[in-house]
C-alpha cells in the first residue's frame, strides 16, 4: 500500500491510491521486432510480410483474431 502525501486525505470507505507506473516506450526498432514476433508466432509470417500484405489491403474485412492481434502492434512498428 502506498502512503499518502502531506496534502491527501483518503475519503472515508476508499483505498489509498496505488503507487505510480512507470512508462517505458518501445523504440521503432523494438516495436517491428515485437510485431515481427507475434505475427511468426499467430501466422506463421515475418512481420515484414504481414505490413506488405497490410498494405496492400489483402487483411480488409478479415475477421480473424490472429490478425487483429497482430495489426494491434503496427503503430508501435511503424
Amino acid at each position: 500500500m502506498s502512503e499518502l502525501a502531506a496534502d491527501e486525505t483518503p475519503i472515508p470507505g476508499t483505498k489509498p491510491r496505488a503507487a505510480a507506473v512507470g512508462v517505458v516506450e518501445a523504440s521503432r526498432e523494438e516495436g517491428q521486432a515485437i510485431l515481427d514476433r507475434a505475427a511468426r508466432e499467430v501466422l506463421n509470417i515475418s512481420g515484414e510480410e504481414f505490413l506488405r500484405r497490410w498494405d496492400l489491403g489483402e487483411y480488409e474485412g478479415a475477421d480473424d483474431p490472429a490478425i487483429t492481434r497482430v495489426a494491434m502492434l503496427i503503430p508501435f512498428a511503424r
